[in-house]
């Protein structure tokens, strides 16, 4: 099973993010590597620990990695508002007052992320090793 629920989270997340990452909406982070990253972990987690539901194909049900893995897309593309567009000027601008308070959100995020990384890890751990 360690094996078919990988692969089966891997192919989910990558068709769940394609189409988030053209629209731009990767998330609080700096980049789709991480968007991925966590999806890919959610998908498997959620799949993993609720278990087998739905239709199967080859022997092998996908619906709940498929449920987990929209629900964490669309979660995140929620909490992240979107980018209006600016001029140039306002850019400008904006990032001289932007700096100052980035770099503690920043550090903030970062240490979130990683609890959330880790705790993904240890309910795939926790999973499996049951």
């Amino acid at each position: 099973m360690f094996i078919a629920d990988l692969l089966t989270a891997l192919i989910i997340a990558t068709l769940i993010m394609l189409p988030f990452y053209f629209l731009g909406r990767v998330g609080p982070w700096n980049g789709w590597l991480w968007f991925a990253l966590v999806l890919f972990l959610f998908t498997w987690a959620g799949g993993a620990w609720v278990g087998p539901y739905g239709p199967t194909v080859w022997g092998f049900s996908w619906l709940t990695f498929l449920f987990f893995g929209l629900f964490f897309a669309f979660l995140m593309a929620a909490a992240v508002p979107p980018r209006p567009p600016r001029t140039r000027q306002e850019a400008v601008e904006q990032a001289q007052t932007k700096r100052e308070g980035e770099a503690m959100a920043a550090i903030t995020l970062g240490f979130f992320f990683w609890i959330l990384v880790a705790g993904l890890i240890v309910a795939l751990v926790v999973h499996y090793l049951k």
